[in-house]
C-alpha cells in the first residue's frame, strides 16, 4: 500500500466507539491522528471496533496509561491534567487525599503528586496541616527522605510536588513476600535512621513512622515518605478534650505520643521505628486488639514481646536493640537517630551481614509487583481530589465530524514517535481512484502540458547548440597573427611603401 492510496475498505466504528474517540480527544491525552494511526494498524486484523478493543489498541501503542483508558472507558473526559502535569495513574490514597503519577507537559519528568481532597480543601485545619506538610518537607534533602520540590494549585486543588519513587512501600513488600530476612531488615532500619537524624537535626519529628511511610527504591535505597504529621499535634477543636484525635497510627505509635503529642521528641520516631522493625522480621505488629483504645494501652502497659520467639534466627544484639527502641519510658531508648545508626552498623558488621549497594534489598525490590491496582483504580473513579462536578461531555464534537475514512499508511508511521501531531487535513477527500473519469481528464491534461514543455526544452537547446557551433567555426578561421600595418614614409621627395614582409 502507497502512502496516498487508501485503505481497502473502511474501519467500522459503532456509536460506543466513536463516543471513547470523541472523550479521548476532549481529554487530551491523544491527538485523531494518533487513534486512526492505531486505528489503521487494527484495521490489518479486523475492521469491527468495540470501545475495548481500540483502547487496548491506544496502550500497546503507549498512547494511553491503564488508568487512564479505565477512565475513559468509564465515561470521562475531565480530570485528566493538573497544572503542568498530565496525570499518568495513581500511586496512593490516604486521609488528606490522592497521590497521583504526573508527567510535566513540557520537561517530561515524572513527578508524584500529593492531592488535598475537595472535602479537605474546605477545612481550614486540613488546608494548614497539608501547608505545614509542604513546608516541613521543603526543609530536608537527603538521600533518604523523599524530596519536595513545590506547592501550588490548579482550579482550586492543592497539591505538593514530590520525588517519585519507583518501588513499593515496606508494608506492601511483607505483605507480598512474607517477613524480610535479618539482612535485609538490617539495611532498611539503617538507611530509615538516616533519613530520620537528618529531619531531628532541624527540628523535625516524623510523628507517623510505620511500614507504609518508609518507601522501597527499586535499586535498593529506602525513603521515608509523608511528612503529613510533622509539627502537628493535637486537634483541639472547640476546648472539648472528647474531639482531641490521635496523630500517628495506633500500631506503632509512642506511649508519650498518644498521651500528648505536643511534647514529644526525636525518641518517638525511635519508637516508632522499633515497632516497624518488629513488623519487618515477624509480619504482625508488636500488639494486638480488637479496637485502637486496646492496642493504644498495650503500647501503655503490656510488656514488650520477645522478637526471638517469632523469629529464632534474630541475632541476640538485634533482640536487644529492639527492646531498648520499644522502652516504655523515652529516656530508656537509644537518645538519638545517630546514635541509633551506629549500633545498626555495629550489629551488622559483628554479624558479618554488612552488604554493598544494598543488595538484599535491591533483591526484593526487584521482585515483579503482584499488587491488584484495580482497587485503587476504582477509588479514583469518584474520587474529587481532581474531578470538578459534572463529567459530561456537552462540550464535545459530533461523532460524524470524525472521518474516518482517509487512515495513513500504517508503513509509515506505527509507533507513537512517529505520530503526527497536527489534524489538519482531516476532512481532505481521498485521492480519485485509478480508471475514474476524473483520473483520465487529469492524465490527458497532464500529457498535453508534458509534451508542450518537453518541445519548447528542444527549441532552446538547438538554438543553444547552434550558437556554440558558429561560435568555434569563427574560432577556427580567425588567423593566428593579425597583419601588420603597412608604414607609410618619404625619402628625398620620393614616397616609399613599406609592407610587412615585403
Amino acid at each position: 500500500m502507497s502512502a496516498e492510496s487508501p485503505p481497502a475498505s473502511a474501519p467500522i466504528l459503532d456509536e460506543e466507539s466513536r463516543a471513547l474517540v470523541r472523550r479521548s480527544i476532549a481529554a487530551g491525552v491523544v491527538t485523531l491522528d494518533e487513534i486512526k494511526t492505531v486505528v489503521a494498524s487494527l484495521m490489518t486484523d479486523d475492521t469491527r471496533f468495540t470501545p475495548q478493543r481500540l483502547s487496548d489498541g491506544m496502550q500497546n501503542a503507549g498512547l494511553l496509561t491503564r488508568w487512564q483508558a479505565s477512565k475513559l472507558l468509564a465515561g470521562k473526559s475531565k480530570g485528566f491534567f493538573l497544572g503542568a502535569y498530565k496525570l499518568l495513574r495513581p500511586l496512593g490514597k490516604g486521609g488528606m487525599g490522592m497521590v497521583y503519577l504526573g508527567e510535566h507537559n513540557v520537561m517530561k519528568r515524572q513527578m508524584a503528586l500529593k492531592i488535598l481532597n475537595s472535602n479537605a480543601s474546605r477545612d481550614e485545619r486540613r488546608i494548614q496541616r497539608f501547608q505545614e506538610e509542604a513546608r516541613a518537607s521543603a526543609q530536608l534533602d537527603h538521600p533518604n527522605i523523599v524530596r519536595a520540590y513545590d506547592f501550588n494549585q490548579s482550579n482550586g486543588k492543592l497539591y505538593i510536588v514530590m520525588e517519585y519513587i519507583d518501588g513499593i512501600d515496606l508494608h506492601q513488600v511483607v505483605a507480598r513476600d512474607g517477613v524480610m530476612s535479618i539482612a535485609a531488615a538490617i539495611d532498611a532500619m539503617y538507611q530509615a535512621t538516616g533519613g530520620l537524624a537528618h529531619a531531628h537535626e532541624r527540628g523535625i519529628i516524623h510523628r507517623d513512622i510505620k511500614p507504609s511511610n518508609l518507601m522501597l527504591r527499586s535499586d535498593g535505597v529506602v525513603k521515608v515518605s509523608d511528612m503529613g504529621l510533622a509539627r502537628i499535634g493535637w486537634s483541639e477543636g472547640s476546648g472539648d478534650t472528647s474531639k482531641r484525635r490521635l496523630t500517628g497510627t495506633a500500631d506503632f505509635v509512642a506511649p508519650e505520643q498518644a498521651l500528648n503529642s505536643h511534647s514529644v521528641d526525636a525518641r518517638a520516631d525511635i519508637y516508632s521505628l522499633g515497632c516497624t522493625l518488629f513488623f519487618l522480621l515477624t509480619g504482625r505488629p508488636p500488639y494486638k486488639g480488637d479496637t485502637v483504645a486496646q492496642r493504644l494501652a498495650k503500647h501503655q502497659t503490656a510488656p514488650i514481646p520477645d522478637v526471638r520467639k517469632l523469629r529464632p534466627d534474630c541475632p541476640a544484639p538485634l533482640a536487644s536493640l529492639l527492646t531498648r527502641m520499644m522502652a516504655k519510658k523515652p529516656a530508656d531508648r537509644p537518645p538519638s537517630a545517630v546514635d541509633l545508626i551506629g549500633q545498626f552498623d555495629r550489629i551488622r558488621r559483628s554479624a558479618g551481614l554488612k552488604q554493598k549497594n544494598h543488595q538484599p534489598l535491591a533483591a526484593i525490590a526487584s521482585n515483579s509487583d503482584t499488587t491488584d491496582e484495580s482497587q485503587l483504580y476504582q477509588a479514583t473513579m469518584d474520587d474529587q481530589s481532581v474531578f470538578n462536578g459534572s463529567d459530561a461531555d456537552e462540550t464535545l464534537q459530533d461523532a460524524g465530524e470524525f472521518d474516518f475514512s482517509t487512515l495513513p499508511d500504517i508503513g509509515v508511521a506505527t509507533t507513537p514517535s512517529a505520530f503526527p501531531t497536527s489534524t489538519a487535513g482531516l476532512a481532505t477527500p481521498p485521492p480519485p481512484r485509478a480508471g475514474s473519469a476524473s483520473n483520465k481528464q487529469s492524465s490527458s491534461g497532464s500529457n498535453q502540458s508534458q509534451t508542450l514543455m518537453l518541445g519548447m526544452g528542444l527549441a532552446i537547446a538547438v538554438i543553444a547548440l547552434m550558437t556554440v557551433l558558429g561560435m568555434a567555426a569563427y574560432t577556427i578561421a580567425k588567423p593566428d597573427n593579425p597583419p601588420a600595418p603597412k608604414i607609410k614614409a618619404t625619402e628625398s621627395g620620393k614616397e616609399i611603401v613599406i609592407i610587412n614582409g615585403g
